[in-house]
């Protein structure tokens, strides 16, 4: 009953109020309560000796005064009114145990979109969202707790099943424990073309993007420096490139554990068809009923040949040859004869397409050779140049310009040596 209360109060009651309730609108929501779901139940009045509340207005003072002394309600003055509100401690308790009454099964495609969308936002706006990069993390991290959880939870239920000879027992452990509690919700959609692990490839991608861009990762750094998430800059690079390296290597392992859970998943269904197949036969054999016809059979009085006259509904005695029953060669193997092997021409569109696409890396690829030519052209007689002052007449000249930072990581720093 208090449980129910307790939901109660925190659903419709407080809702979604910032502030507090009268005392008086909150016996009276316990009242309304009471008048619907607990008519029948008996509460007693600790004040008045143990006497049970009759009425709903008494038992609603009785839950409420319950509900103060065990600490769940807190109340105080405000002005010249007396106010309720949840304790900040028991709400914290309410709301974990709400979540565990409303199962264990979670959405893995809201899951999955919900660490991409953290970090794409962090990759488009790095100033105002760097906060993206560690709810991405967490949410990896809360996924990856949750994968572990049912693989384990179905691993229990498939021993406890394994001990199981009652059927009824052995049919309400699988459909209650199993389907109902541990099963994604989306569980069937992880087969289907539109599973949501189709997003995980674009989300390590987003993840290894924003690390390999020194620009986005600096200014997530400032950001994280200017809302105290850390001490320096450099620090906080660090703790973004973590955090970054956690969500690619949940994605990356994702597949181990859905195999585990597949793998489980279908000895406990074979386990299950099994049953239901062999059940019949078990109730067809009747064996006990034959023993007892047969005791009953002995316990009858008359010499050994007596015939009785019992209705049946055996084969006859004599076998039924049919032409199958008739005796037939072994038919010989046929020769498996040669076969030519066609190779089918390459598609002219595909080849075009990867073509195209060795013209596209070949061009946004930047070596060695291109910087040097590249800064040779723009500096020709002079020693220093301004940025400013660089040449960007084409966008093969941008790309060049992007990854001047980079100079000492290509070639292996040759070019290092000659320019600063």
């Amino acid at each position: 009953f208090y449980a129910d209360l307790l939901e109660h109060v925190d659903r419709d009651v407080f809702g979604d109020i910032p502030g507090v309730v009268s005392r008086q609108e909150m016996t009276q929501a316990i009242r309304e309560f009471i008048n619907r779901q607990g008519r029948n139940v008996p509460l007693d009045d600790e004040a008045l000796n143990g006497l049970a509340a009759e009425t709903a207005d008494a038992k609603a003072i009785v839950a409420y005064r319950r509900l103060l002394d065990t600490g769940w309600l807190t109340e105080f003055r405000d002005r010249y009114r007396r106010v309720v509100d949840m304790n900040a401690n028991g709400r914290l308790i309410l709301t974990i145990l709400l979540e565990i009454k409303g199962g264990r099964t979670r959405s893995y495609g809201g899951e999955v979109l919900q660490v991409l969308l953290q970090l794409e936002g962090a990759d488009k706006d790095p100033e105002n969202r760097s906060e993206a990069v560690r709810n991405a993390e967490r949410s990896a991290k809360s996924f990856m707790h949750h994968l572990r959880s049912i693989s384990s939870a179905i691993r229990q239920i498939e021993e406890e099943l394994v001990g199981q000879t009652d059927m009824r027992t052995l049919f309400r452990k699988f459909f209650d424990d199993f389907v109902e509690h541990f099963l994604i919700s989306d569980f069937k959609r992880l087969k289907s073309t539109t599973n949501p692990f189709r997003f995980r490839r674009k989300i390590i991608d987003t993840a290894e993007g924003i690390l390999a861009n020194e620009i986005r990762m600096t200014v997530l750094s400032e950001a994280y420096v200017k809302e105290g998430r850390g001490e320096g800059v450099e620090d906080a690079y660090a703790l973004i490139a973590q955090e970054l390296r956690n969500v690619i290597s949940v994605f990356d392992r994702i597949g181990d554990y859905l195999e585990i859970i597949e793998a489980t998943n279908q000895r406990l269904e074979r386990r299950i068809s099994n049953t239901l197949r062999f059940m019949d036969r078990i109730a067809e054999t009747k064996t006990e009923r034959v023993i007892e016809a047969l005791a009953k059979l002995g316990d009858l009085a008359g010499p050994p040949s007596l015939e009785l006259s019992i209705p049946h509904n055996l084969l006859p005695e004599q076998a039924v040859i049919g032409r199958e029953d008739l005796y037939q060669h072994k038919r010989g193997r046929e020769v498996v004869k040669p076969q030519k092997i066609r190779r089918e021409a390459p598609d002219p569109a595909f080849l075009a397409y990867r073509a195209a696409l060795d013209t596209y890396r070949g061009r946004t690829a930047i070596t060695a050779a291109k910087m040097s030519v590249y800064l040779e052209t723009a500096f020709g007689e002079r020693q220093e140049l301004r940025a400013a002052d660089m040449p960007l007449l084409s966008l093969d000249d941008f790309f060049i310009f992007e990854r001047l930072r980079t100079l000492q990581q290509i070639g292996d720093g040759a070019l290092a040596r000659r320019y600063a």
